[in-house]
């Protein structure tokens, strides 16, 4: 690999730093090590915030030592524009380089406290979005400082730093040197690490993954990169091996928690494939432009289509003359970023009614890139309905022409609820659906009234059949004759309601039976 530009010598036109030339990705942690030797300032910052042209701040991922000397220690990791305010200065300038891609060159006058220091401030965009920055100390005391330490110190201090292990062997395969991120991957302090075989620190079996792939790069000089789990070890470890003349050099990343993200990604893949096609409602997700991006085999198939046929296209390609509904609900999720159920309605013979939810589908940045839908096929359940609201408005009719209303008395409670033309039947203006059964009684003729409340608590005791002839003082001070036919139910043994007919006897003989109007 070139080495990564440094200072001058960085051009645009470098695939790693213009994100139009070639398709390289950016350069692994350890390229960054030639920046050590550069007398130069050098940082490696992440914006920070959801504006790209004016970032709220950067944090810095990278520092080389002789940004260090010039910004003091403490800058990998913390935010770098938070801790040093008069460098917001320069925020809107590194914001339109990462939206532009166009390096930027700046004079930057920077008091410390001990002096001023004018600083000439080159930044560029890579690949991979970050904000690379060379800075140039123009003060002699600084420049002076910098200059006077020796390239090998500097070299010293860049693999220290380095986040990934870093390992020296000779050629017999003894450790030589280690930085502070081997100490840590291999669980010892350097003193217990060198001078120690790598294969007595790392695996316990000679034919392993790890060793073959270090002696073949030793024997031909040819560097190499692989992946390995050494021994018992639950890491796994990406290995970059380079052959110098002294022996390999060793980059160790340890990739378990990668690979347990992507086992874990994977599961819930599986699992999530396995609810999509054992589900009977359609699911499918569609992008902003409202095309089907997913969609189960249930739900092809209740669209009347194979799922290849729905993958990539529109409600509108698939049925222009009934989408606009759907389309409709779709604007209204993606407009109130929420989750709203629908009935929406397919004409057609016979016609299908679907109760629809929609949500949206968020990507790791919380920004919305398209919605899910989860669709039931109710049109069964929709004429089941319509058909008994038929034959309810059908029965109500019946019940009206025949004089006849339908009650429902609560014992203990003493509460009577009414259906539907109760108030005509009794000559009232208006009933609730709901009164005690004292408001019954307080219209019932006085001379029949101690009578019915008896036979009502007679019919309380047991279940069996209530049968009532009575008059009743309608809203006029009429006399009107309502005949009662009931059932006592019984529920744990004690009769919890009565339930039946109440029909108005004015207008018939007494011998005409229910629903027979006398001539």
């Amino acid at each position: 690999m070139a080495p990564w530009p440094v200072g001058p010598a960085a051009r645009r036109d470098d695939p790693r730093l213009n994100p139009e030339c070639s398709g390289m990705s950016p350069p692994a942690p350890s390229s960054f090590a030639s920046e050590a030797l550069n007398p130069d300032g050098f940082l490696v910052l992440r914006p920070v915030g959801d504006v790209p042209e004016c970032p709220e701040d950067f944090t810095c991922e990278y520092a080389n030592p002789s940004a260090q000397v010039l910004l003091g220690d403490s800058l990998v990791g913390e935010p770098f524009l938070a801790s040093r305010p008069t460098w917001r200065a320069l925020r809107a300038t590194w914001g339109a380089t990462r939206v532009t891609g166009l390096r930027s060159e700046h004079l930057f006058r920077w008091d410390t406290g001990s002096g001023v220091h004018t600083l000439r401030v080159r930044a560029a965009r890579a690949r991979d979005g970050a904000l690379y920055v060379w800075l140039s100390d123009l003060s002699w005391e600084v420049r002076a400082s910098v200059g006077a330490m020796p390239e090998q110190d500097l070299l010293v201090a860049a693999l220290e730093h380095l986040p990934d292990a870093f390992v020296a062997l000779d050629a017999r395969f003894q450790v030589r040197r280690v930085n502070r991120a081997a100490e840590q991957l291999l669980g010892r302090p350097r003193d217990q690490l060198e001078g120690q075989v790598l294969w007595d620190l790392v695996v316990d079996e000679p034919d392993v993954p790890l060793r073959q792939p270090l002696q073949r790069a030793l024997v031909t000089g040819q560097p190499t990169e692989f992946e390995t789990s050494p021994g018992t070890s639950q890491q796994t470890l990406h290995v970059t091996a380079v052959p110098v003349a002294s022996g390999l050099l060793l980059y160790l990343k340890n990739t378990s928690r990668q690979h347990r993200g992507e086992e874990a990604l994977r599961r819930a893949s599986a699992l999530f494939q396995a609810v999509m096609q054992g589900c009977p409602d359609a699911l499918y997700t569609k992008n902003l432009e409202g095309r089907y991006t997913r969609i189960n085999a249930a739900g092809a198939k209740l669209m009347g289509r194979g799922v290849e046929e729905v993958l990539g296209h529109t409600d509108e390609e698939l049925w222009p003359d009934e989408a606009h509904a759907s389309m409709a609900h779709d604007r209204e999720v993606l407009a109130f970023r929420r989750t709203l159920t629908y009935e929406e309605a397919q004409s057609g013979q016979p016609g299908r009614v679907w109760l629809s939810t929609k949500g949206v589908l968020r990507d790791e940045q919380d920004q919305v890139f398209g919605l899910f839908g989860i669709s039931r096929d109710i049109s069964e359940r929709k004429r089941m309905e319509e058909a008994l609201r038929q034959n309810e408005a059908r029965l109500q009719q019946a019940l009206a022409a025949a004089s006849v209303t339908l009650f429902d008395l609560r014992m203990p409670e003493g509460l009577l609820r009414w259906e539907h033309d109760a108030a005509r039947l009794l000559g009232q203006e208006a009933l609730a659906p709901e009164e005690p059964l004292a408001a019954l009684l307080s219209r019932v003729h006085p001379e029949d009234r101690l009578s019915v409340a008896e036979r009502l608590h007679h019919g309380t005791r047991l279940p069996g059949e209530v049968t009532l002839d009575f008059r009743v003082l309608d809203a006029r001070g009429g006399v009107r004759r309502l005949t009662l036919w009931g059932r006592a139910r019984a529920e744990d043994g004690r009769v919890q309601r009565i339930i039946g007919l109440l029909v108005d006897m004015t207008r018939r003989s007494p011998e005409s039976p229910p629903g027979m109007v006398a001539a």
